[in-house]
């Protein structure tokens, strides 16, 4: 990741106006195109942006209905170039409504009524919930006083699901999977299949023994399981 100068970032919002100024000289048949490119990228910003683009929203979509194409690309580009060249939470996971929801074991509607009451420090509510985007040290305030990051609540979820994951007995079909990855293994590590490879060599090493047991083991199991099916 690139680590911008102060004088690099204003480089970089000069070029952003410049670019966006281009616009106007563009002929007829394309400047009546240029409105669907900037409400795409408009699009883009509000659904993967957590810096709260309303206001530059509100902006772009007044300068369309002005059919102002170059002052609505500025907008957009000065903001993409401002959090572009920002220090600030660049390296942090950012997470949607539906993740936040499988972390804290609620409802997405439940944790957007969440962001509109403010329970999440850092996070602006917006107009439509669904595309909010939370980062990992947004704090969450529950009523009784206690207070999580979503970055704890996610390190909880997980370390949950992993023992889950360890008590559930696997099925016949994961234990099948399991063992045909293993020969797999093998087959990949000897460069063929156990019967032209450890099966026929005259004289094994006891790492190759000790393979070619596990390797043997391995067949064995899954042929009792394709007898019993």
């Amino acid at each position: 990741m690139y680590m911008f100068e102060l004088a690099e970032k204003e480089i970089a919002l000069t070029e952003a106006v410049v670019i966006s100024e281009l616009v106007k000289d563009l002929p007829e048949p394309e400047s009546k195109k240029m409105p669907f490119f900037i409400m795409a990228l408009a699009n883009y910003i509000e659904k993967t942006s957590f810096h709260n683009p309303g206001t530059i929203l509100q902006e772009v979509g007044r300068c369309l209905s002005e059919q102002n194409a170059h002052r609505a690309l500025q907008w957009l580009l000065v903001h993409m170039v401002t959090v572009g060249t920002s220090e600030d939470e660049m390296n942090m996971r950012i997470y949607s409504t539906g993740e936040i929801a499988r972390f804290f074991g609620v409802s997405v509607a439940t944790i957007n009524n969440w962001v509109n009451q403010g329970r999440f420090q850092g996070v602006e509510k917006g107009e439509r919930f669904k595309q909010v985007r939370i980062p990992e040290n947004a704090v969450y305030h529950a009523p009784t006083g206690v207070q999580t990051t979503v970055a704890e609540a996610a390190e909880a979820y997980e370390h949950e699901q992993a023992r889950l994951n360890r008590m559930r007995p696997m099925t016949d079909a994961e234990e099948l999977v399991e063992l045909a990855n293993a020969v797999v293994h093998f087959e990949k590590k000897y460069g063929g299949t156990y019967e032209d490879t450890l099966a026929v060599k005259q004289k094994l090493t006891s790492d190759e023994d000790r393979d070619a047991q596990q390797w043997a083991g391995l067949l064995r199991s899954i042929k009792r399981r394709g007898a019993d099916t």
